[in-house]
């Protein structure tokens, strides 16, 4: 296990707890010098929510330990990095268990206060544990609750709808991003409510209880009734909006509603006596994650990578029921077969879009196949370099990131490796394919007309030079056509060309096609596998179908354009395409010998 990190009065560590045979993921925030007054469990919403709040929950915990409070933020069961799958039978009663195992973690600390902050759906699911009295904490943070599990899955298949053009499935299931609800858990959702009850159902919730709701909204009548207690106090929050309701990278952390949580928080901790915590002798350090039909436990633990310590999670097949590769956060040395190294989809964290990942490493375990899934500097559990910012996509620091997770898993041969990307992720994968050499390349709808460093405007953008020492990635369109002055009005007419016409204007006007970016992989002997949508598929061939033909000749070279393929791959119908495409191309050419 990694010993976490340090920084800014924070001591974090990542830990399985729970069941054995069912072990949850979180990592534990405490207080620099090891004290804590009160431990406070973060319970996340579901779906796209969850994703775009993942970086706030980070940045709530790291403000509440230094705040004095020892936090464990958390994955649900079949979520996130936790085991088990987001199709199985059961749904909602293992979130609810998930709630509990937590608090019950948190308290075995022995500490003087316990409280729980539930967002959204999370706010829905603690309220249903705690307003049962089956289990009490001290204080409750209940920020902008849905009223019920109904509202939210009506809201979460609108947007869906909105955003792709989708329709009903007509199976009782109910789609959104990234997520799809079968009948079974849609039923047991919608009967989760927020409202007056009966008997259980309408127990204090906690000793305090602090109500966050959006600015403007009155919310659910039933849900106010349930919510006007006396030890209740309700405050409308800003900012709300550009935390849940815009897309992942859009996602900004809501300050001022941060800080109201730490502050009110705290007040209820005083006075309270000091508590020594060493989070690194709490939970587990690996865990089983799944058990193979061969009977194989299929493993986890989580490593620190390279220099910066960049956060990851290997998953590996053990025989002998221990994780294979090595002791405490060292890499085992690189065997006959590559290791599978999953890299960010734009801020999206090291679970991968609609969690593929995490799926995609623990199914090719079976098939004997090591991976590493992590976090590239700055976004989700990884530290920022000097100077650098947190949820930056592009940035010439995952230049540096790629080549050091490379040599930290192989260091006696960095080029034994197969990188898998998506979008940006699949930008930095081809750069460190081309300059490893590694054995493989999944690229998955890439991006490839950006050029790095990046600046805020076309002018700069076209002019920026790279820091001495550091490399440049050149793509999109030459200096001087940016810097023309009726460029935006060009590029829109040059974009609508005939593609017979791009193979000119990528000679004249284009610093590195995309099609020629690739064929410097291919020329470097790395085994390439291109999937992309309809519209990325056009860009990518527009006037270079010579070139890839040339490339699929060399037999190490496979392009799939998959129609309607939503490019954050959150659609689930085209996503098990490119899944099929994937796990075939992978096995067949990498899977473990014998």
């Amino acid at each position: 296990m990694t010993e976490g990190s340090e920084s800014h009065g924070v001591r974090s560590s990542p830990l399985w707890f729970g069941p054995e045979d069912r072990p949850l993921f979180g990592w534990l925030h405490v207080p620099e010098f090891g004290q804590a007054r009160g431990g406070v469990v973060l319970s996340p919403t579901l779906g796209i929510e969850a994703v775009n709040a993942r970086y706030t929950f980070r940045c709530l915990a790291d403000r509440l330990a230094k705040a004095g409070f020892a936090v464990l933020r958390f994955d649900y069961d079949g979520t996130g990095d936790s085991a088990g799958a987001d199709d199985e039978p059961g749904r909602v009663d293992a979130w609810l268990r998930s709630i509990r195992t937590a608090t019950a973690l948190v308290k075995g600390l022995g500490l003087f206060r316990v409280g729980v902050v539930g967002l959204r759906m999370g706010a829905t699911l603690a309220a249903e544990i705690f307003g049962s009295g089956s289990t009490s904490i001290n204080d409750l943070v209940l920020w902008d609750p849905c009223a019920s599990g109904r509202t939210f899955l009506r809201e979460q298949s609108a947007l869906w709808t909105f955003t792709l053009g989708a329709e009903a499935r007509g199976d009782g299931s109910i789609e959104t991003p990234g997520l799809v609800y079968d009948k079974d858990t849609v039923a047991e959702l919608s009967a989760l409510v927020i409202a007056n009850g009966d008997g259980d159902g309408d127990g204090p919730m906690a000793d305090r209880v602090l109500v966050l709701m959006r600015s403007g909204r009155t919310g659910d009548r039933r849900m106010n009734e349930r919510l006007a207690m006396p030890h209740a106090e309700r405050r409308d929050i800003r900012g709300q909006e550009d935390l849940v309701d815009v897309q992942p990278d859009a996602a900004t952390v809501p300050e001022e509603t941060v800080a109201a949580i730490v502050e009110w928080l705290a007040l209820g901790a005083e006075p309270a006596t000091n508590v020594p915590i060493d989070p690194n002798a709490v939970g587990r350090t690996r865990a089983t994650v799944v058990v193979a039909p061969d009977g194989a436990s299929i493993e986890e633990r989580a490593v620190s990578l390279g220099p910066l310590g960049l956060f990851g999670i290997m998953t590996s097949r053990s025989e002998s029921g221990g994780v294979s590769g090595g002791e405490g956060d060292k890499l085992a040395p690189a065997e006959a077969s590559p290791t599978i190294l999953f890299l960010n989809a734009g801020v999206i964290d090291h679970i991968g879009p609609a969690r593929l990942w995490v799926r995609l490493g623990r199914q090719w375990a079976q098939a004997g196949l090591q991976s590493v899934r992590f976090d590239l500097s700055g976004i989700g559990d990884s530290p920022v370099h000097a100077a650098q910012s947190s949820q930056v996509i592009f940035s010439t620091e995952g230049l540096d990131d790629v080549a050091d997770v490379l040599r930290a898993v192989g260091p006696g041969d960095p080029s034994n490796a197969v990188l898998v990307g998506l979008c940006s992720g699949a930008f930095y994968s081809i750069a460190g394919a081309i300059d490893e050499k590694v054995r493989g390349l999944c690229a998955l709808n890439p991006i490839l007309t950006f050029k790095l460093p990046v600046a805020d405007s076309n002018e700069a953008w076209a002019t920026q030079e790279a820091p001495e020492g550091r490399r440049e990635i050149s793509g999109g369109m030459k200096g001087w056509v940016r810097t023309m002055p009726a460029y935006d009005r060009i590029n829109r007419i040059v974009q609508r060309l005939p593609s017979a016409t791009w193979w000119i204007i990528n000679r004249v006007a284009v610093e590195t096609p995309p099609a020629l970016r690739l064929k410097k992989a291919v020329d470097a002997g790395v085994n390439v596998l291109v999937i992309a949508g309809t519209d990325e598929g056009r860009w990518l061939k527009r006037g270079e179908g010579g070139t890839l033909r040339q490339l699929e000749r060399t037999g190490r070279f496979r392009m799939e354009v998959i129609p309607g393929l939503e490019h954050t791959l959150f659609e689930a119908s085209t996503r098990e395409v490119a899944v099929g495409i994937l796990t075939e191309y992978v096995t067949r050419n990498f899977g473990a010998p014998g």
